[in-house]
């Protein structure tokens, strides 16, 4: 009825809500557009006034002309290195994204958290022009843990290999070196059998001084192979239980490293299924949770002030918060009970 008045005072039909809705939403996506390419250029702006102005005036310059402070500058340089066409056309400043292009300038300025080359792929992929500042935030970060995550097993994948290979070395050692051993041991009997036939030998000394030079000179040689052909198998097996050791403790890394690898994959994949399967309720809902959390915090912070100083009103405050407690636990227990 009041539609009815209105179009017969004015002359003029009154329109549908619904084109005034859309109409509504166009301006503002229009001037969110707008807003990020006065920010990209302004951007231009200060790129070209620090290359200009003397050496150490840029602060002062920033503070006293345009009143920006260092961060401030520092985000609109970055959306015009980011996102800023080289060239104005003729038609005006541009970016060099289109999907970019119809986002607002917070909403760019939390996409450079992600490599240039991504970026345009992922905006789309997560449907970034109709994510909240925050949803696109952790939406942002679950990207950032899962490729993190994903790097990790990857490092420690490359790890456990790395501890096969060395594992397989040592045993491949410990085998040479056993391999040694067995042919030193069988060079020993050869040397002492060979002895033995010259002790059996009669003597061709025509003096006893000179037989017993040969018998002391023989009793010398075979005490010196003797003992250096000990040394040489005790250290040979030291070497091959030093390998042995080794390989043990190498393999050991390595079934370790496959456990960390394997825990590492099972934390990438239910990253990645609750990445793929995040949407915007589940990701607002935790944010509002989280701040929940950190309100909860800080008013116990306070509330512990309060009592050291006045017990009673403390006493108050608890009250409502048990009432505030027992209403939450009412209206969800409700629901869901």
């Amino acid at each position: 009825m009041e539609n009815k008045v209105q179009e017969m005072r004015s002359g003029v039909p009154a329109r549908e809500i619904g084109v005034i809705t859309a109409e509504v939403r166009e301006l503002c996506r229009q001037a969110q557009t707008m807003a990020l390419m006065y920010a990209i250029e302004i951007g231009r702006r200060l790129v070209e006034a620090k290359e200009v102005l003397p050496h150490g005036e840029w602060g002062n310059w920033l503070k006293n002309e345009v009143e920006f402070s260092q961060s401030t500058a520092n985000n609109f340089m970055r959306l015009f290195d980011e996102y800023g066409a080289a060239q104005i056309t003729i038609f005006g400043a541009t970016t060099n994204s289109q999907s970019i292009a119809n986002l607002p300038y917070t909403k760019a300025l939390q996409l450079l958290a992600v490599p240039s080359e991504e970026r345009e792929a992922f905006a789309e992929s997560v449907d970034a022009e109709n994510l909240s500042v925050s949803e696109l935030k952790a939406a942002i970060k679950e990207r950032n843990d899962a490729i993190a995550a994903a790097e990790q097993e990857r490092k420690r994948r490359a790890d456990a290999e790395d501890a096969a290979e060395r594992a397989e070395a040592a045993a491949k050692e410990a085998e040479k070196r056993a391999n040694e051993a067995v042919s030193l041991e069988a060079k020993v009997k050869d040397l002492e059998a060979r002895l033995a036939e010259e002790k059996k030998k009669p003597a061709k000394l025509s003096s006893g001084a000179a037989k017993e030079l040969r018998e002391k000179t023989e009793r010398e040689a075979e005490a010196r192979i003797k003992k250096e052909l000990a040394n040489m198998i005790m250290n040979t097996q030291k070497e091959a239980e030093a390998a042995k050791k080794a390989a043990e403790e190498a393999e050991l890394r390595r079934v370790l490293a496959e456990n960390e690898a394997k825990e590492a994959r099972e934390k990438l994949n239910e990253s990645t299924k609750l990445l793929k399967t995040a949407n915007p309720a589940i990701t607002t809902f935790k944010t509002y949770f989280d701040t929940v959390q950190e309100i909860l915090r800080k008013m116990k912070t306070s509330l512990c002030e309060i009592r050291e100083r006045d017990t009673e009103t403390a006493a108050k405050l608890d009250s409502a918060l048990c009432a505030l407690a027992e209403n939450i636990k009412a209206e969800f227990g409700g629901k869901h009970g």
